[in-house]
């Protein structure tokens, strides 16, 4: 049985995620962005409401981590019509265009990316794998999530993986060799001022033309075409404090490299996040990070000082896990304590709530022949249904009870009991399951978000409400016949012992 905890099946929004070559001016982008733009354009009026196209921003759905701006950048945000008027869901839809971006991307070379996500079920969590690697090295750090990104492509089901390791414009690097600067009168804070002057300008004087307010500084620097040269860094010339010129290579080292486009942190160390989307009808998102922690367990021991960090939708739904369990404890035990004070019976109790695990019994047989996994409307539908299928078995246990009181033999009671509550109980659960069907199965429209609670609590009080009227009355006097030999006398004593007591 999967556990899905929220389903996309009701999306009514993606967006298509693109990124060009850095450096890439924005009308060329909008000119790249016209044949998706196209595509989009052809999905059916019955499907697509509107879409809008954002040049110089590509904001995820999921609200991505990272900042998500620059020319290079744009994105195209695409509104569904309402699930109910579509045959096809968001996922099916997405599925359909992704072999036409890519045939798009081929036929653009400026296109580095083209992806698309869809916008998440339910209260935002980031996507259903992101696995954080933090350490300080980022070609360390780079290198465990590229082996995971490979992981994660042999995986079915998985797609759009992706790495957040993304390099910037090339760099030159000026590292200054300290002893060598204090050799020539020199400090790394003046190295840096000349460094800064040749590429950045300095002003070297001020102009004031006669009908002019207001001075107009002259900024002094390397041409344009010189600056992008690392043989300009050699021509540079840093003044010392006895006024003398110093080459910038005799006092420092000069190196070309890559540079990263942004850094993130995650409790202060350096953390490249993995990321990838998840079919639901193939995978879930606790399969898939359950199977990436098992395989890379030995991280730390491979690499000390570096660590992976399940985030996203995964550690969300563990933390929702965690909140509904606690929230099954306390419902079951109120129940315990209502029965209990009540019935004036510590064993009467369990009676009653045998009928839960029957209501469970249910909702598991419901969603296995609805080809559905379990949501998280669908366990606080579970732990709804716990208050509800007790009803039952508290008419039935109440009514056997006063009968017994009267003087009426524990098998007449039963059948009794039985026979004239079967009517009152069959239809006060025939009218709240009525009340249920049309919210289940979506007559009339409906919310799928909301249809799993309902088909949970709509099957599980079903199943219990027949399987309790069988086994609740066999529990009963079994538990009764137990009590007579240990206590010596039964859960309800007879009235000649001049009043009705219960254990």
């Amino acid at each position: 049985m999967k556990v899905v905890f929220f389903s996309r099946d009701g999306i009514e929004e993606f967006q298509v995620l693109a990124e060009a070559r850095r450096g890439t001016s924005l009308e060329k982008l909008k000119q790249m962005m016209g044949p998706v733009e196209a595509l989009i354009a052809t999905l059916p009026a019955h499907e697509m409401d509107a879409f809008t196209t954002s040049i110089g921003q590509a904001a995820g759905s999921h609200g991505h981590f990272m900042a998500n701006t620059g020319s290079h950048l744009a994105g195209v945000s695409v509104f569904l019509t309402p699930f109910q008027n579509r045959d096809r869901t968001a996922t099916d839809i997405v599925q359909s265009l992704k072999g036409a971006l890519e045939e798009i991307r081929g036929r653009e070379p400026f296109f580095e990316k083209l992806t698309i996500e869809i916008a998440q079920g339910g209260p935002p969590g980031g996507k259903p794998v992101q696995v954080g690697v933090r350490g300080e090295d980022f070609k360390v750090v780079n290198q465990i999530a590229s082996e995971i990104l490979e992981e994660l492509k042999r995986t079915p089901g998985v797609s759009d993986a992706v790495t957040t390791f993304d390099f910037g414009k090339r760099q030159i690097l000026v590292n200054v060799d300290e002893a060598a600067a204090r050799k020539a009168s020199l400090t790394v804070g003046q190295v840096a001022q000349s460094v800064r002057a040749a590429f950045r300008g300095a002003v070297a004087t001020t102009i004031k033309p006669s009908k002019a307010e207001k001075e107009i500084d002259v900024l002094v620097r390397f041409p344009e075409d010189v600056r992008g040269d690392r043989a300009a860094f050699e021509k540079i010339l840093v003044q010392n404090t006895q006024g003398d010129l110093v080459p910038l290579q005799a006092v420092a080292r000069i190196e070309e490299a890559e540079g990263i486009n942004s850094i993130g942190h995650y409790n202060g160390k350096r953390v490249v996040y993995v990321t990838a989307e998840v079919d639901d009808k193939q995978a879930t998102s606790l399969g898939v990070n359950s199977m990436l922690a098992k395989t890379f367990q030995d991280v730390p021991k491979r690499y000390p000082g570096y660590s992976l960090y399940f985030g996203g939708e995964h550690q969300k739904n563990m933390e929702s896990m965690m909140s509904l369990g606690v929230a099954a404890i306390f419902a079951l035990l109120m129940i315990f304590i209502i029965l209990a004070a009540s019935f004036g019976s510590l064993v009467q109790p369990f009676i009653i709530m045998v009928a839960i695990p029957f209501g469970f019994m249910g909702v598991i047989l419901a969603f296995f022949l609805h080809g559905l996994p379990l949501s998280f409307f669908a366990f606080i539908g579970m732990i709804g249904l716990a208050g509800v299928v007790v009803n039952q078995s508290i008419v039935l246990l109440d009514f056997i009870n006063e009968l017994r009181r009267q003087g009426v033999s524990r098998r007449e009671s039963i059948i009794t009991a039985g026979r004239l509550r079967l009517r009152p109980i069959f239809m006060t659960s025939m009218t709240t399951i009525a009340g249920l069907v049309s919210i289940a199965y979506n007559f009339g429209g409906g919310d799928p978000f909301i249809r799993p609670m309902a088909l949970a609590m709509l099957w599980g009080l079903a199943v219990s409400t027949m399987l309790s009227l069988l086994v609740t009355p066999c529990i009963y006097a079994i538990l009764d016949d137990l009590a007579e030999r240990i206590v010596h006398h039964p859960t309800v004593r007879p009235p000649e012992s001049g009043a009705a007591a219960s254990i």
